[in-house]
């Protein structure tokens, strides 16, 4: 899964959220009992004319049940993407919620995705 996230500004205390579909279940790539399918999650800014560092602007990540939350204290201004696996579990149609972003101490920053359709095929 991608999520792309655009920062108009720099923001601080930044929290966002990206629900996860039902039929899935994130994939955890540091635990040791977890099958290493692929990749690691991975963060990367979009904008190559501004080179960067952004391994560490997410401090902190959390991959629960029914979505992933990731936060930083600051993240500057531009575009990047944060990349993530999931699993497959149980074939069917399901909406997912709109991925959402605020800053955890001026609620009033706040912004929010677009919410889609994922399909599990049971091939």
């Amino acid at each position: 899964m991608t999520l792309t996230i655009i920062a108009p500004n720099d923001l601080y205390y930044v929290v966002v959220e990206d629900p996860i579909p039902a039929g899935v279940e994130a994939v955890d790539t540091s635990l040791l009992t977890t099958t290493q399918v692929g990749e690691r999650p991975t963060l990367s800014r979009t904008d190559p004319l501004r080179e960067g560092w952004g391994w560490w602007w997410f401090s902190h990540t959390e991959l629960r049940d029914e979505k992933v939350v990731l936060s930083a204290s600051w993240l500057p201004a531009g575009t990047y993407e944060y990349h993530y696996q999931v699993r497959a579990g149980l074939p069917g149609t399901y909406r997912v919620m709109p991925p959402t972003g605020y800053e955890f101490y001026f609620p009033e920053v706040y912004g929010r995705g677009a919410g889609s359709l994922f399909t599990v095929s049971p091939e």
